[in-house]
């Protein structure tokens, strides 16, 4: 089995589609933190310009007497508005600045690796590396050599699984030099927190992102293993992805659902709305995530349950 996951990984990691896929997502992640970056700074910088403006705004030679008055009466009221809108601001810069952090950005970016534009990304490698090779007719000499499908299907699950988590390590990487190199002086930002909180924070989201990523990984290998065509595999695959997303805030299940339970696991609640992932739960609940997880980890476990099966019946046909 060792062998047979090396051997598929090093196939995957020299795919074209992966290498391609790789390249977008790299750059893809680095925009995003761009972005991140200089809309929170810009946001900081704008709402402090307007605290310190605001007690000199009543003096205006326009005004009379009494308007000064009233202007002077309703400073703090506005004040307080504007911190509270400051607050905000400065939360979404903490959560900016991780990408400027040589830690912190790992935790950046598997949250995007873990969202829409990621999970897309694995769907569709997927789909044309695994169902292409029966389109192609390419998985013959592999089934001659490892005549047991299912091996050799958990082999290609097992390899999109580690090019996912080589594509986080790269992208991390690129997105923390960029961050230190020059976010930073560019973009200042509140400090993401002390660097015990930030480990132990980064090293939660990672454990929970590869949880996701390799129960997405199998889901799509086994969907890919079924319809064994690459287009349909996709679509198939992006509507799951869709029905995951939309059902993730479902009253009264949403929590337990894959998409609610997921969403909760990596602590999609503090994602920056730069790249909004469309999976904040709105239902939440008292219940451990572990504990809600189990569900789709079952769900998981019949999909390929049935992949088994179906496969037997169609080599018997």
């Amino acid at each position: 089995m060792n062998r047979l996951v090396r051997a598929e990984t090093r196939r995957l990691l020299r795919h074209p589609l992966a290498l391609a896929l790789a390249a977008l997502f790299v750059f893809g992640s680095l925009y995003c933190a761009w972005v991140s970056e200089r809309v929170a700074a810009h946001n900081i910088t704008q709402v402090q310009d307007n605290l310190d403006f605001l007690p000199s705004s009543c003096e205006s030679r326009q005004n009379t007497p009494e308007q000064k008055v009233r202007c002077l009466a309703d400073v703090p009221l506005q004040a307080a508005g504007l911190e509270r809108i400051q607050d905000r601001f400065t939360a979404e810069g903490v959560r900016a600045a991780q990408a400027q952090h040589p830690v912190g950005a790992l935790l950046w970016t598997v949250r995007l690796l873990t969202s829409i534009p990621g999970l897309a990304l694995l769907v569709m490698l997927a789909a044309f590396s695994v169902a292409g090779e029966w389109s192609r007719g390419s998985i013959v000499p592999l089934l001659l050599y490892e005549s047991r499908l299912g091996r050799l299907l958990a082999a290609k699950t097992v390899a999109v699984w580690l090019w996912s988590l080589v594509l986080l390590c790269v992208s991390g990487a690129v997105t923390a030099a960029f961050g230190m190199l020059y976010g930073r002086d560019a973009y200042p930002l509140p400090s993401p927190g002390a660097l015990g909180s930030v480990l132990a924070d980064t090293g939660l989201g990672v454990v929970a992102g590869a949880a996701v990523l390799a129960g997405a990984a199998a889901v799509a290998v086994a969907l890919a293993a079924l319809l064994r065509q690459p287009l349909r595999a996709f679509l198939a695959g992006m509507l799951v992805l869709v029905l995951v997303v939309r059902t993730s805030a479902a009253p009264g299940l949403g929590a337990w659902l894959p998409g609610g339970a997921l969403a909760d696991l990596v602590g999609f609640g503090a994602v920056d709305g730069v790249w909004d992932h469309f999976w904040i739960s709105t239902d939440p609940s008292t219940a451990p995530v572990l504990l809600r997880v189990l569900p789709t980890l079952a769900l998981i476990g019949l999909l390929w349950v049935w992949l088994d099966r179906h496969n037997r019946t169609r080599d018997r046909a």
